[in-house]
């Protein structure tokens, strides 16, 4: 299948490291034009991100620094991708998760936080990017949430709450921009292999008074494929929903899960 991406401009938010740098990686091998970003405490990580999508791909995609929660930082990024790399095709927004815990270990600052980081940085970054995808006579955009917006998690109450507002917001956006052929999607995590698994994973064997390898083989009994899902196997599902392979599906949110959330 042609997807169409090659010499593309795409934005990848929050991509020094696991799924994010996992689109990033499959963007940069359909021969995309990436930029990938991160804050400033992780420039290092960033840095290393870049070699290493050159070293698999052989595509070098250009870095920036940014703070998903400053304004200034997200318009400065898309400005610099416009002039440095041409008008943007495809965005994948992306941000870090928040704080695990239940409702009342969370003051009002905590919230802000998250409304700021997982639903007001996404809403950020559209709002930039649509002169462009619009000069270009169309665009794509991926939302990056988790399988909470299928299925709620425990312990996670700040995510679960901001994640349904992006899908919200991406079911009405994608009314509002069908008219100038961009298209707007969701996409989930099940259970991916990252840093972030790796630390709610001992975060709840410690609840559980086990081992985090008893933990996890406890949890994946749970799970029709028995494994984990890879950074690689959601980059293919992003790169599929960016690409001119999509021509018709937007305003729909979509796991990637092994069939793990069992709501319909």
């Amino acid at each position: 299948m042609e997807l169409g991406l090659k010499n593309k401009v795409v934005l990848c938010m929050a991509s020094a490291a696991g799924l994010g740098k996992g689109i990033a990686m499959e963007m940069a091998r359909e021969g995309a034009k990436v930029m990938i970003c991160t804050a400033e405490p992780y420039k290092e990580q960033l840095y290393a991100a870049q070699a290493d999508i050159e070293k698999e791909t052989g595509n070098r995609p250009e870095t920036f620094l940014c703070d998903v929660n400053k304004a200034e930082d997200i318009q400065a990024l898309v400005d610099y991708t416009v002039e440095k790399l041409g008008d943007i095709y495809a965005l994948v927004n992306m941000c870090p998760g928040p704080k695990p815990g239940p409702f009342d270990s969370f003051a009002d600052a905590d919230w802000e936080n998250a409304f700021q980081m997982c639903l007001l940085s996404y809403v950020r970054t559209i709002r930039a990017v649509l002169p462009s995808m619009r000069r270009l006579g169309g665009g794509r955009i991926v939302n990056s949430t988790s399988s909470s917006v299928k299925d709620c998690l425990d312990n996670l109450i700040l995510s679960n709450t901001m994640r349904m507002g992006v899908v919200g917001m991406s079911k009405t956006l994608s009314a509002e921009l069908g008219k100038d052929n961009i298209l707007i999607n969701v996409i989930g995590p099940g259970r991916i292999g990252t840093a972030r698994i790796t630390n709610l994973n001992a975060m709840r064997a410690e609840k559980a008074g086990i081992s985090v390898a008893e933990y996890e083989q406890q949890d994946l009994k749970s799970f029709p494929m028995g494994r984990y899902g890879t950074v690689d196997e959601y980059g293919r599902l992003a790169v599929f929903l960016c690409s001119e392979a999509n021509t018709y599906i937007s305003g729909q949110t979509i796991l990637l899960d092994g069939g793990m959330t069992r709501a319909y």
